[in-house]
């Protein structure tokens, strides 16, 4: 999906895609995880996280593959779907994983280091404009991916979750998980500003004169940043009693700096702001993913499906809403919506714990 969106340039002026098209185009990578993320979390649980991860990467594989070859735009948002859909089932499988293999004292850096691969996905993604797409193509960039993935595959270890719920555990596990509406909506609110920061930054700051090759190292930037964010935050805040307190100021240090993006068009205040908005902005997902996961142990692969779900919703109406809200009243007030979802998700996740412990109460005495 980064791919995608740090290569826009490149591939509208090919499949002749307008700004709304584009924003379609990477909603339906998060359309289909959207639907599969329950469903994903429940299979992950059931076949375990190696056999469950192997499949999600090799389905990842075959997506790039096709994508590489799309000849019309519509083929491309197909495959597109297709990569949703094995990333519904990875998320869980590789979250199952760490439970499966990591002791709780290392649980928080675990997840923090899992959590970088989505602006790890979006620093590889910068680099390959001026390193692949300005040079040779956006189709060889997906062709590269697909080698990326190999390892993946390759180096997998066999891991068996060993917390088996009996059929009382898993009737409370399901009773807990009554209370998981309230992450999964404040996650999907930030992701609709995640997802459209991804799809459209680029597009952005070549719209102010910026070229698609130092717009796309700005976005490698605030990659690193992001990358660096869900580490630190995940590792060293994981830790301390309120996390989800933590979770909710990042995010909105987020918004504010996505705000930014709406007033500064070039040069290094542009590159800085980046790094501030990314860095927090993104940095956020590693600490909120560990919370929410560690709050339910009982089906952790499940509880990751619900967060997939919410993540996921985000995506499908971030970059569609940024692209025609773009493509009619500009990109500066397309950014200052994104900014009013990382705070309106900050709020949300105030919230959030008093919502769980009135559903579990509801459920409990149903």
């Amino acid at each position: 999906m980064f791919l995608l969106g740090a290569t826009a340039p490149f591939v509208r002026a090919e499949l002749n895609l307008s700004q709304a098209q584009l924003g379609i185009t990477v909603s339906c990578f998060w359309l289909t995880m959207a639907l599969g993320g329950i469903a994903g979390g429940r299979m992950s649980q059931r076949l375990g996280a190696t056999r469950a991860t192997r499949i999600g990467v090799g389905a990842s594989m075959f997506a790039m593959a096709g994508a590489a070859l799309a000849p019309h735009w519509l083929v491309l948002a197909a495959f597109m779907a297709l990569a949703g859909v094995a990333n519904s089932l990875t998320q869980p499988a590789v979250d199952l994983a760490l439970f499966a293999g990591v002791s709780r004292k290392r649980l928080s850096m675990a997840f923090g280091i899992k959590q970088t691969a989505l602006p790890g996905a979006a620093l590889v993604s910068g680099l390959v404009v001026p390193l692949l797409a300005s040079s040779v193509g956006w189709r060889p960039a997906f062709l590269v991916g697909i080698v990326v993935a190999i390892p993946a595959m390759v180096l997998m270890p066999h891991l068996v979750y060993r917390h088996v719920d009996s059929a009382g555990r898993a009737s409370d596990a399901n009773k807990r998980l009554a209370g998981i509406a309230g992450f999964a909506f404040a996650f999907a609110i930030a992701m609709m500003a995640v997802s459209a920061t991804g799809a459209f930054y680029v597009e952005s700051a070549v719209s102010h004169g910026i070229t698609p090759e130092v717009a796309g190292l700005f976005l490698a930037a605030g990659s690193a940043c992001g990358i660096v964010g869900r580490f630190v935050f995940a590792w060293k805040l994981g830790v301390i009693q309120r996390p989800l307190v933590a979770a909710s100021t990042i995010m909105m240090i987020g918004g504010c700096g996505v705000l930014c993006f709406a007033f500064l068009t070039a040069g290094w205040p542009l590159l800085l702001v980046t790094m501030v908005a990314l860095g927090a902005g993104w940095g956020w997902n590693g600490l909120l993913t560990f919370a929410v996961v560690t709050i339910f142990p009982e089906a952790p692969a499940r509880a990751s499906g619900y967060i997939v779900l919410g993540a996921a919703a985000g995506g499908v109406v971030g970059p569609t809403a940024f692209g025609l809200i773009a493509q009619n009243l500009g990109f500066s007030v397309g950014w200052a919506a994104a900014s009013c979802c990382f705070l309106v998700s900050a709020t949300i996740l105030l919230l959030a714990p008093r919502w769980r412990k009135g559903a579990e109460a509801h459920a409990h005495s149903g």
